[in-house]
């Protein structure tokens, strides 16, 4: 038994024998066996469930679906259906919507917990500057040494004969921090409470969104091919635009019994209603690819603009570390004059403490290879995308016969509907002109010539 037979069993229901029975239950079985195997993949390594629950749920899965398959014809075609439409947009929008979900989970994360560290590192710096438990910091020690050097100064000049001043000078250093740690300390618990109210949003959002973004990408996707199965029946005219073989047959059918024909079809003709199954592109595959491609470019450039942010802010944060790092401190010198007696001071300030500089991360290879097979895989639904819409087509036409050849008479008369208006508007045309030609009214006049061009078209 050849495979035309394997098609015949598994397109209609006419089975005799049980050599058929069992053929069309193996065929169905393997068709549940290899979805079923998907979803054991996605339910294990996408979506993390348990082994136990994944091989539970897919069994059961291979189970119903074996059973609905070998019962019902619509199953079956609707089954062949939603594999085609994962090549197609509904396919393409879960990749995208997929990607998109990759992104924000490794790139835009990254960038929060990279800004993050920058917030950590400004807290970090102000408390070390006033730290002032051990001694007091270098601008301000400065100062009170430079007011004693003054004071000692003053009493050594103060002596005039006869009166001698003592200048009693006591000088000591006091700064007020418990307000400012307190202070430091609400800023370091708010900017902790922001970061980890903003990351258990964002991960209970990503979670959230990677689990039940396959499952309703799988609902839309199969709500929109019962949509397109249910509205390819009852609409004659919803994509009645391709000569299959069902319209060849009948239109040889009409030939035969000396009825209007329209094969072959002018240029024109064959542009608009393109044959199939046809290998070659035609300019329609074109613009439906070019159409196709255009929410990829978006979601490329949007992808790119957040991974190139991510990588900016890593590249900012790395070269302001190396020029601080790299920075030595700032020697301020002070110099005092009293009574043309010098004193010269001197402290040094740090930039930014070493210990609290950030260290951020880049994540951009856990994401550019997923990435890289989703652009692949799209751009191979997208180049097979309008021969998918003509397997549809003939896919239905091979399940119901019926459906086929009405939809193929309706376009046949269609096209000679068409046809017929296109030569009765000839006609007109062409006695408008014998209507306004002085030779045809007035022959003896005016002699007609054979290149003057009136003839009456053949419409029949």
């Amino acid at each position: 038994m050849g495979c035309s037979a394997l098609v015949r069993l598994f397109t209609t229901d006419y089975r005799k024998g049980w050599r058929d029975h069992l053929l069309h239950f193996l065929s169905s079985f393997l068709l549940s066996l290899f979805l079923g195997s998907l979803l054991f993949i996605g339910l294990l390594f996408s979506l993390r469930y348990n082994l136990v629950a994944c091989a539970i749920i897919s069994s059961s899965t291979i189970i119903l679906l074996t059973t609905s398959l070998f019962i019902s014809q619509r199953v079956r075609c609707f089954t062949l259906l939603f594999l085609i439409s994962c090549s197609l947009k509904q396919g393409r929008n879960l990749l995208l919507a997929a990607g998109m979900g990759l992104v924000f989970l490794w790139n835009v994360s990254n960038t929060f917990r990279n800004l993050h560290q920058v917030a950590q590192s400004i807290v970090c710096n102000l408390n070390k500057e006033v730290d002032f438990q051990v001694r007091l910091p270098p601008p301000l020690r400065t100062c009170v040494d430079m007011i004693r050097k003054v004071a000692e100064r003053m009493n050594t000049l103060a002596e005039f004969g006869v009166v001698r001043f003592e200048v009693t000078t006591t000088v000591s250093g006091r700064v007020e921090e418990d307000e400012v740690r307190e202070k430091l300390q609400e800023v370091r618990q708010m900017l902790n409470a922001t970061a980890e109210t903003a990351e258990a949003f964002y991960n209970t959002t990503v979670s959230v969104g990677h689990k039940v973004a396959p499952g309703f990408g799988v609902i839309v996707l199969a709500v929109t091919t019962i949509l397109f199965f249910k509205k390819y029946r009852q609409n004659k005219r919803y994509q009645n635009s391709y000569i299959t073989p069902e319209f060849i047959r009948y239109d040889e059918q009409q030939k035969a019994e000396g009825k209007p024909h329209v094969l072959p079809l002018t240029k024109k003709e064959a542009k608009r209603y393109p044959s199939i199954p046809s290998a070659c592109p035609t300019l329609s595959d074109g613009k439906s690819a070019l159409i196709f491609f255009i929410p990829v470019a978006v979601h490329l450039l949007t992808w790119s603009a957040l991974i190139g942010l991510d990588a900016l802010l890593y590249w900012i944060i790395q070269t302001v570390n190396r020029h601080l790092t790299q920075s030595r401190p700032i020697h301020v010198p002070l110099e005092v004059s009293v009574n043309n007696y010098q004193m010269q001071f001197s402290y040094s300030i740090e930039m930014t403490k070493k210990e609290c500089l950030p260290q951020p991360t880049l994540l951009i290879s856990q994401s550019l290879v997923p990435l890289s097979v989703i652009l692949v895989v799209v751009a191979i639904m997208g180049l097979l995308s309008p021969k998918a819409l003509q397997g549809k087509v003939l896919l239905i036409d091979r399940f119901y016969c019926d459906c086929a050849t009405d939809r193929a008479q309706h376009l046949h008369a269609k096209i000679v509907r068409k046809r017929s208006k296109k030569k009765l508007r000839g006609l007109k045309s062409t006695l408008v002109r014998y209507g306004k030609n002085v030779k045809f009214w007035f022959p003896i006049f005016f002699p007609m010539r054979r290149d003057d061009g009136l003839q009456l078209p053949d419409i029949l």
